[in-house]
């Protein structure tokens, strides 16, 4: 084994790992911001619903929320780092962007085409209105805390997780288009018009991926 391909086999869990964790944190923080309505939602009914429990005890019962949903974002994160990694070795992908027009604008139209779907819209309902997924599926108590917070990221999940993949379109160490995909989630969430702003930009990632893949040197 000749000195380069040694030093490559020693950096690969170094990278392994540092792939994971910055997805990990990628995903928390981009989340973090159309999550708080929700957070400030489920502590006030948390103490609403749990006179008996005293201040300390409900402010446990808001970090495990809290805790719950970031978690499943975190994991989110890193079978995503894994998966980078994995078609890193292959070159597919390179520091965080896929290398292929084709498979960049096959992942655009997969994105559009899901932003357009069933499921997509049955999660954004779940997360638009935290008060409403409150009605529905609120457990008080330790245990209700990490339930409540699993089924929420999992709503969530539902809603973003096409989207969240077009880092690798555009670059994952890319800040702009990272801010870019942070602000479509967060508008869908946070604004009365979701519903409208995820089909018009269905329609704007299927035609930027039908271009990608049919015109040279598009981007």
């Amino acid at each position: 084994m000749d000195m380069a391909a040694s030093d490559h086999l020693s950096m690969a869990p170094m990278y392994f790992r540092t792939t994971i964790s910055v997805w990990s944190v990628m995903c928390i923080a981009m989340m973090a911001p159309s999550a708080l309505p929700m957070i400030f939602t489920f502590g006030k009914v948390t103490r609403r619903l749990s006179p008996g429990f005293s201040p300390g005890s409900q402010a446990i019962v808001l970090a495990l929320f809290v805790l719950t949903y970031f978690a499943v974002w975190g994991a989110f994160g890193t079978l995503a780092g894994a998966t980078e990694w994995l078609l890193g070795q292959y070159g597919i992908v390179h520091n965080g962007q896929l290398q292929s027009r084709t498979v960049s604008g096959a992942l655009l139209v997969l994105s559009g085409l899901y932003q357009w779907s069933a499921i997509k819209n049955f999660c954004l309902l779940k997360c638009q209105s935290p008060l409403g997924f409150l009605l529905d599926h609120y457990h008080s108590g330790y245990w209700g805390a990490l339930r409540v917070g699993a089924v929420h990221a999992i709503f969530c999940l539902g809603c973003c997780w096409a989207v969240m993949l077009l880092a690798w379109v555009g670059g994952a160490m890319n800040l702009i288009w990272m801010l870019a995909i942070t602000l479509l989630v967060s508008a869908e969430k946070l604004l009365g018009v979701g519903r409208w702003i995820a089909r018009v930009s269905a329609v704007v990632l299927v035609g930027l991926g039908v271009l990608e893949i049919a015109i040279p040197n598009f981007t």
